[in-house]
């Protein structure tokens, strides 16, 4: 008996309809997923969100730009949104903005341009702050103005980046939302070429974290952003599925069968 799911979209770069995205998530060994604009909107649960995470939840990873969360804080925060993933299953750029660190800034002495949460998850894993001469700067979304008026010099030197991610927003519930790539560019309008690394979707770095030893071939990503979610996972070979605005129920109708009963708020299509 024939595989339906092997007879899904006839190439990797062409997007599935929902019976296909339907037979790939359901063969899959592995499922990627994007968070905002996928799962939640701001403080807001999708509608199907929660019957999708309850549906897939041994094959689920969330592979998420975000840069002001830990993988705990966010964990602990989804659960209470009805959206139950464990801590292991959380990549996040700005992690592993921090880790990328760790891993090839020998002395441990970094500029960190971020917000408390990632201060202290940066003292965590040994990364010390340096006010003159560090070795790298990081850049997280929460970054403030003080704090990239005073990295200028360093790039100016030379000082080489690591960025969490290239985002210039993400969706919320009332609109767009300033992201990490905005105020990249923002220092890039005041140090033209500055020595970056990209850490965030597209680059490989998340989707191999969220890979684990799975094949490329066995896995399968969801994501609102062609640019980042989609392109960086067939860019590895990962197939993957574009969600629209109306979110996860006009990809795999079957959810709004399910209640999403979690939520106190009240649901909302992505932006």
């Amino acid at each position: 008996m024939s595989d339906p799911s092997r007879h899904t979209a006839t190439h990797p770069d062409q997007q599935p309809d929902a019976t296909q995205s339907r037979a790939l998530l359901d063969r899959a060994e592995r499922i990627l997923c994007d968070l905002d604009g996928c799962l939640i909107s701001g403080s807001r649960v999708l509608p199907g969100a929660q019957a999708f995470v309850r549906r897939y939840a041994s094959k689920l990873v969330l592979v998420s730009n975000n840069s002001t969360d830990t993988a705990e804080t966010l964990s602990r925060r989804l659960a209470h949104m009805g959206l139950p993933v464990p801590e292991p299953r959380v990549i996040l750029a700005g992690e592993t903005a921090l880790e990328r660190a760790r891993d090839t800034v020998t002395s441990g002495e970094i500029r960190l341009l971020a917000g408390a949460t990632m201060q202290e998850r940066a003292r965590k894993i040994g990364l010390r702050p340096a006010s003159d001469r560090p070795e790298a700067i990081v850049l997280c979304r929460d970054a403030t103005r003080p704090q990239l008026e005073a990295a200028l010099p360093l790039l100016e030197r030379g000082v080489p980046m690591i960025v969490a991610n290239p985002d210039l927003t993400h969706p919320g519930e009332h609109g767009p939302v300033i992201e990490t790539g905005a105020l990249l560019a923002l220092l890039k309008a005041c140090v033209p070429r500055p020595n970056i690394t990209l850490v965030g979707k597209p680059s490989a770095y998340l989707f191999h974290a969220a890979l684990g030893s799975v094949p490329p071939a066995e896995a399968v990503m969801i994501g609102d952003n062609l640019e980042t979610d989609i392109a960086g996972a067939r860019a590895l070979g990962i197939r993957a599925i574009h969600v629209s605005p109306s979110g996860l129920c006009a990809l795999l109708p079957d959810l709004g069968q399910e209640t999403d009963n979690a939520s106190t708020e009240p649901l909302i299509a992505g932006v």
